[in-house]
């Protein structure tokens, strides 16, 4: 357990886990479990989207982000809001993670999504576009618009024709490829992708990655990754978040879009067990537990239903 935190501290995450209902009913030891699971990592967890957020505030890092992604010489950058306004009541409300753009005119989407949702490719689409819109009154002329980009990082992969750590789409003639212009390119960065198992010897792209996707598990000092990263890691430690942010950060780790990455985590062996269990003895008990496993996950009804369909089949 993080050696900082007290017992009074740790109770108050504690209280976080009751207000939710998906934690409400779990026992005392295994809310407590959770919290360690959390808290206990020297660094956090980067996947998360308020610990992403919350690391590029830190503009060297957000800069040198951009350079190695967009292979640009990107001088200085400059925050946006991260909301884009509606032209009318009936717009969609749009709130992206970060947003900001270069001394050289370029706009900036960046964005971590660690769970699937429905749409997600058009979502990002969305985010370009609006963004595109966003730079023009009624009286700008069209030749101002500045190329927009969209650098989404997902702990999950999407469906495609090959693979790569990186996918950049831009609008092209179908037939011969060539480029309409470069005023939108969205990028998904897509962590599970890269398989490396330590960080030395990766391209400056693959250290990203492996950062991002692991950093959570890292023991070492912020120099032992690397010292163009240091920044990166010293932003990302836990000890230092002032309490505020802290609860900030355990309350986006334990949100309805977390939370099965915290359940598997701590109920996996008990998911693993009860596969084990009822495929081995084709019995009702070893569905049965692991349907209680999936319930704690916080699965969907529909889900558990086709798990427990899946088990009896296999």
């Amino acid at each position: 357990m993080n050696s900082k935190l007290t017992q009074p501290q740790l109770q108050k995450f504690l209280d976080e886990l009751d207000a939710l209902e998906q934690y409400r009913d779990l026992s005392d030891e295994e809310k407590e479990k959770i919290a360690k699971s959390i808290l206990s990592s020297k660094y956090m967890d980067l996947r998360c989207d308020w610990a992403f957020k919350y690391i590029l505030q830190n503009k060297e890092i957000l800069t040198m982000l951009l350079r190695d992604f967009i292979s640009e010489d990107i001088e200085r950058v400059e925050y946006l809001p991260n909301e884009i306004g509606r032209a009318s009541e009936s717009d969609k409300n749009i709130i992206m993670d970060v947003m900001c753009y270069a001394k050289s005119g370029q706009r900036f989407i960046v964005e971590m999504q660690r769970q699937h949702k429905t749409s997600f490719k058009n979502r990002m689409l969305y985010y370009g576009a609006s963004m595109l819109h966003a730079q023009l009154n009624r009286a700008a002329a069209y030749s101002t618009l500045m190329p927009v980009y969209v650098i989404c990082f997902t702990n999950f992969k999407l469906k495609h024709e090959s693979d790569q750590l990186v996918y950049r789409y831009m609008l092209k003639e179908r037939d011969t490829g060539e480029l309409y212009n470069n005023l939108l390119t969205i990028c998904f960065c897509e962590l599970p992708r890269l398989k490396a198992k330590k960080i030395d010897g990766l391209n400056d792209i693959e250290s990203w990655f492996y950062i991002l996707k692991n950093i959570h598990t890292f023991a070492g000092e912020p120099g032992d990754y690397g010292e163009k990263y240091k920044p990166v890691m010293e932003a990302a430690l836990m000890n230092p978040l002032p309490d505020a942010n802290k609860l900030q950060y355990f309350r986006a780790m334990v949100s309805e879009e977390e939370r099965r990455d915290i359940a598997e985590a701590c109920y996996g062996d008990g998911f693993d067990d009860g596969m084990a269990q009822g495929k081995a003895e084709g019995k009702s008990e070893g569905l049965e537990q692991m349907a209680k496993a999936l319930v704690q996950m916080g699965m969907s009804d529909a889900d558990i239903q086709k798990a427990i369909e899946l088990a009896k089949n296999s």
